[in-house]
């Protein structure tokens, strides 16, 4: 930076990187703080500080000097300390720029116009404090995603399918909001994994406070922003559109399964002399959303309208489900099969017995209430079909819930189908979920024949014949399904029906990407023609589920010479005695 006796900066901007034991992850961050990469910027207008914090193996110029970067390297060695603060601020002292980024955790790639828009932003205050917003690789927080399996190999899959050096914007594709940063572009952040001010600011903020001695730093980050919010005269520009970009490595606080609040709260509060308390006052937003950043608009605004909007959503949403199961009055449905069994003459006719038959028939009550909230059919008999929209059970109709939303908080691109759809039920819910949450940019898709299942493929079916001859109640028909969704009010052009068999109608059906496929077409045949006319359409992060993967071995067959073809290794996720599904990632 320049000094207290008023040297004239010899650059632009200064980014001063901390890195420990990131071997692979460092390279990518470079990279995305090179030019051509970072766009707008001369590569002898600014300088990146790598400042080594003691790895097992420091960094060597000549191994980073492929990227053509004005790059100088500081490597601790046995100086280190395990807090990065003490690391941090040599550099910032070592920094000769007119704006001084400072990124704590190098394992953060950055989106390709966050440098030239925090050059910007530095031009329309006298004091700005210039934060970024974060994110995670992946497609929840990675304290969650790799205890479910995400790894350095499933991200460096990620990494590659999004071909991210090609165009740096595809991160938001394949990421979601950081923990700091969960309340989307429009809500306060708790801290800035790129934090930007001029050398001024940042010798009246005395750097980073090395007090914070934790391995990690503790709480030192969120230390900092907060204080630099609190500069008098101070004033925060968020840069809307660009972020940074947290690559998993296996860190004390992003990767670890445990919280460190138990250990990091007492040191601030140590430090500090209160408790920490997030920031609250309201950023000045500047740069532009484009076209990826305004993916995760969906996500902000629901943060943004509050909890009495939330209670709304998850009314309606639970309501709906519990309507299409028919919970709301399944003694009806008992009273209609004992109706049946009555008129066909299994059981003497009792008007007394179908009027209370929950208080007569218990034991059956019960029987009929588990095996519904199961999906499975009362006494295995195709017979005993269910009298609500759907066959498939609670369990199953809460996974189809998860998954939407979750594909609608972490913005993963694409529309939502399923592929045998019985009486509409669950593309019904589908419809539901985006109709309470205010999407109006996806589409439900509806592909059935209509006709039933078609008969079976000799080959691969084994003899497994569900077809309309002898099922008839499988076969429900368009115009019904149609008057369905109408009766819930969700018939509308965001739903788009694929009425005919799938080996004929998914190779030329308009989809150009899907957040959501389930699959219950019951056969080897049927499953098989989902697969391959659909599965390369799923966005990575989104979601195969199979509903008859437990109970109908062909159908599992089918999965799994798919996935052994297609070298699928990501984990199968159970969800009750039949359904299952795993998350694209790549």
């Amino acid at each position: 930076m320049a000094d207290s006796r008023g040297a004239a900066p010899a650059l632009d901007l200064s980014v001063v990187v901390v890195a420990f034991n990131m071997r692979r992850e460092i390279p990518r961050t470079l990279h995305s703080l090179s030019p051509p990469y970072q766009r707008g910027l001369a590569r002898d207008s600014f300088e990146v500080i790598l400042v080594d914090n003691g790895s097992d193996e420091p960094w060597r110029a000549e191994e980073l000097a492929h990227l053509d970067l004005n790059l100088r390297i500081i490597n601790l060695g046995p100086d280190a300390t395990p807090s990065p603060a003490a690391a941090l601020n040599l550099g910032l002292a070592e920094a000769r720029g007119a704006l001084v980024g400072a990124v704590i955790d190098g394992a953060r790639m950055a989106s390709p116009g966050l440098l030239s828009a925090a050059l910007s932003a530095s031009r329309l205050h006298p004091r700005p404090v210039i934060s970024s917003f974060g994110f995670h690789l992946g497609f929840e927080h990675q304290s969650l995603s790799v205890q479910r399996g995400y790894t350095s190999e499933v991200e460096d899959r990620l990494l590659a399918a999004a071909n991210w050096p090609h165009d740096g914007y595809r991160l938001f594709d394949i990421s979601v909001f950081s923990g700091s940063c969960q309340g989307g572009w429009f809500k306060p952040m708790a801290e800035s994994n790129a934090l930007f001010l001029p050398p001024s600011l940042w010798r009246e903020l005395g750097g980073v406070d090395e007090a914070f001695v934790m391995a990690g730093g503790g709480l030192v980050n969120l230390d900092l922003f907060k204080r630099a919010l609190a500069l008098p005269g101070a004033q925060q520009l968020a840069i809307l559109g660009e972020g940074t970009f947290h690559q998993v490595h296996g860190g004390i606080s992003s990767n670890s399964a445990e919280s460190g609040w138990p250990a990091w709260g007492p040191e601030y509060q140590a430090i500090r002399g209160e408790e920490y308390r997030p920031p609250t006052t309201p950023a000045v937003l500047v740069g532009e959303l484009g076209a990826y950043g305004a993916s995760l608009l969906e996500h902000s605004a629901r943060m943004l309208s509050g909890r009495a909007a939330n209670r709304a959503t998850d009314g309606y949403v639970s309501l709906l489900a519990s309507v299409l199961l028919n919970e709301t009055h399944p003694e009806l449905e008992l009273a209609f099969l004992r109706a049946r069994d009555a008129a066909r003459g299994r059981v003497p006719l009792d008007e007394g017995e179908l009027l209370d038959i929950a208080t007569r028939l218990p034991e059956r009550f019960a029987a009929l209430q588990a095996h519904r909230a199961e999906g499975r059919l009362l006494d295995g008999d195709l017979a005993n079909m269910p009298q609500g929209y759907t066959m498939i059970g609670r369990k199953r109709l809460d996974n189809v819930r998860h998954a939407v939303e979750t594909v609608l908080r972490e913005a993963v691109p694409g529309d939502l189908m399923e592929c045998g759809v019985w009486k509409g039920g669950a593309c019904i819910f589908m419809r539901g979920i985006l109709d309470a949450h205010g999407v109006t940019d996806r589409r439900v898709w509806v592909a059935d024949s209509f006709e039933g299942l078609p008969p079976p493929d000799p080959a691969t079916d084994e003899g497994l014949d569900l077809s309309a001859a002898l099922y008839p109640q499988l076969a429900i028909g368009l115009d019904t399904v149609r008057n369905h969704f109408a009766r819930f009010g969700l018939l509308d052009d965001q739903v788009q029906f694929l009425p005919g068999w799938f080996a004929d109608t998914l190779p030329s059906a308009p989809i150009e990407r899907l957040a959501v496929l389930r699959l219950d077409g019951d056969l080897y045949s049927s499953t098989m023609d989902v697969l391959v006319n659909a599965y390369d359409k799923v966005s990575p992060g989104g979601f195969i589920i199979v509903d008859d993967y437990g109970v109908i071995p062909q159908c599992a067959r089918a999965i799994e010479d798919f996935r052994a073809e297609r070298g699928i290794t990501t984990p199968i996720v159970p969800i009750d005695i039949t359904g299952v599904f795993w998350r694209k990632d790549h």
